[in-house]
């Protein structure tokens, strides 16, 4: 595998260091088009749009044999580096904030009770939160370290692995969730289409991603955070976050308020600032960040 070394520049957008055979173009990930038009460079890879429909994307991007090994590695959930996460133990506070708000969303909503699957559990943050909303809680995650934790922490059922490592007969759940997830599947309509077989009939799936439709990126330009190249390898709006609900053969598809908690010293560092020590946990909510939408297999 050949390494990818992110590097930052002086006008604070990243780049990545990547040779042309690590590279692969991809047609429109939403609507299988090529003709698309650049939106922002971050040579080598550029985030582009759909001229169909609209869908924004990273093309070329990083081969997916390539960034597999990334996810898998344990030290994924505590990098200092671009890449991965800026440890995630540092947002832990933030993040139940987070999912606690998400889950009396859900709760408003009856998408809460019987089995809970997630995607991409991480640390198990989101599963133990869910303990008094599912009585049975599953999931799943690439990092066997970040696996095991959550594990530990929620005594969930955790299969390391993606989708594929769930035994057969773990199916008819009653609630599949995917937060921050979706942005980085390189065949997202394939792959709910997978996770739709494993929802039990008027299922729900749940989908939690950045909102690339929100003033914070028109504001923020090619500076955006959740440009997180090479990981992010797809953009979504509630427009074209639908279509791939509806592609994937959901449908009654509805909005969920996802307001967002972040540490006082993330959102400083994202704007290259040192936040004050004792206030770096501080979590502050921040408005529009995500998009998450509803659909139900019927």
């Amino acid at each position: 595998m050949t390494a990818v070394i992110h590097i930052q520049s002086e006008e604070g957008v990243p780049s990545v260091r990547a040779s042309d055979s690590d590279l692969a173009t991809t047609p429109c990930p939403l609507c299988n088009a090529t003709v698309s038009s650049i939106i922002h460079a971050f040579d080598p890879f550029k985030v582009v749009s759909c001229s169909e429909c609209g869908m924004i994307y990273l093309n070329p991007r990083l081969k997916e044999e390539l960034i597999d090994p990334l996810y898998r590695e344990d030290t994924y959930f505590s990098r200092s580096k671009d890449t991965g996460y800026e440890d995630y133990g540092f947002q832990e506070q933030s993040l139940r904030m987070t999912f606690r708000r998400f889950l009396s969303e859900l709760n408003r909503r009856g998408i809460t009770g019987g089995r809970l699957l997630e995607v991409g559990c991480g640390y198990g943050y989101f599963l133990e939160e869910a303990k008094d909303f599912f009585p049975s809680l599953a999931g799943t995650e690439l990092s066997e370290k970040a696996g095991m934790l959550a594990k530990q922490r929620t005594g969930a059922d955790i299969f390391i692995g993606d989708v594929e490592a769930l035994p057969a007969d773990f199916r008819e759940f009653d609630t599949v969730v995917l937060i921050n997830v979706i942005e980085h599947i390189y065949a997202p309509v394939s792959f709910l289409s997978v996770l739709a077989k494993r929802l039990k009939k008027s299922g729900t799936i749940v989908l939690a991603t950045p909102d690339i439709g929100s003033f914070w990126h028109r504001i923020m330009k090619s500076n955006w955070p959740s440009f997180k190249i090479p990981e992010h390898i797809a953009f979504y709006n509630e427009r074209t976050l639908t279509s791939l609900l509806e592609k994937s053969g959901f449908r009654n598809i509805y909005q969920i308020p996802f307001p967002h908690a972040f540490p006082l010293g993330l959102i400083f560092s994202k704007v290259r600032v040192n936040a004050p020590v004792s206030f770096r946990r501080r979590p502050v909510w921040l408005p529009k960040t995500m998009i998450a939408l509803s659909g139900k297999v019927l």
